[in-house]
């Protein structure tokens, strides 16, 4: 896992504070985690990058592999013990200041369609597909020089994923958030200074989307995506790319992308998302 940002000094003492605690308590049990969702987003893409801040983040995501639902009881336990408190939600917990601090297990823990069946009557199905190879390929972000702290983040290519599979899986009134997160990634992936250079250092991309450089970071967004997607959720994405996924279709995906509804807005989500898909291989 290698150095990706170097955030030190840029994040508030609070946020710094759950970070330290959480990694620290799953690091007890010795098992592998990674920050995930608005969290990871604004870490990379606006503090590491500055991006243009979507919205105010008011939770802290983590996703944690662990082999048993005794394994994630037991880091909620030792976070209770150091100040947290459960909530009626069994993966959410609040800090000791009230932030929100949402922990989704997956691993061994899933069933055959990577999906979780909470306890204790197995009533609430969470689909986690995606999870592990954003965990997998996790960049490791420094959030405090002294004592040195780092976290492990997903990478854009992560969200990306995560972001698909979420539109997929949501209501349709649910999943409105998701389509503008993955709007979001596609047009601020350019503002990564290794994306801008590796999109010069390989002119054949650019060319393909006539020097237009947020088609270009799109598509190579896809390709990133590709280079770290499982069976599973590869399968999953080519069914949307391919309309074998009924109402949930790339036309109703770039429409729920929109914020203005007007037709050059709609145009442009689908250039968009048309050129991550060509660099994801669809």
């Amino acid at each position: 896992m290698s150095t990706l940002l170097n955030l030190s000094g840029k994040i508030d003492p609070q946020t710094v504070v759950i970070f330290e605690t959480v990694g620290r308590v799953i690091a007890e049990l010795g098992v592998p985690y990674v920050v995930v969702g608005a969290t990871a987003r604004d870490l990379v893409l606006h503090l590491g990058h500055g991006a243009k801040l979507r919205s105010v983040t008011k939770d802290v995501d983590f996703a944690i592999e662990v082999p048993s639902w005794r394994a994630f009881n037991s880091v909620k336990d030792k976070l209770c013990e150091e100040g947290f408190s459960a909530t009626k939600i069994q993966h959410r917990l609040l800090s000791p200041e009230k932030m929100e601090v949402d922990i989704v297990p997956f691993g061994k823990l899933e069933d055959g369609e990577a999906s979780i069946a909470w306890p204790p009557k197995g009533d609430v199905v969470m689909n986690v597909l995606g999870f592990q190879e954003t965990c997998n390929n996790a960049e490791w972000v420094r959030i405090q020089e002294s004592p040195e702290l780092g976290i492990p983040v997903a990478t854009p290519a992560g969200m990306m994923l995560l972001k698909l599979v979420a539109w997929m899986d949501r209501a349709r009134e649910e999943r409105g958030k998701d389509a503008q997160d993955i709007a979001y990634l596609l047009v601020s992936y350019e503002e990564i200074p290794a994306v801008h250079d590796a999109l010069y250092e390989n002119k054949q991309i650019m060319e393909m989307y006539e020097w237009d450089q947020t088609l270009g970071a799109s598509h190579l967004l896809g390709e990133h995506a590709s280079s770290i997607v499982g069976e599973d959720t590869s399968a999953l994405i080519s069914q949307l790319a391919a309309g074998e996924l009924g109402e949930r279709n790339i036309e109703r995906l770039i429409d729920e992308m929109c914020t203005r509804r007007v037709k050059p807005e709609y145009e442009r989500n689908r250039q968009l998302l048309s050129a991550f898909l060509a660099g994801f291989g669809l």
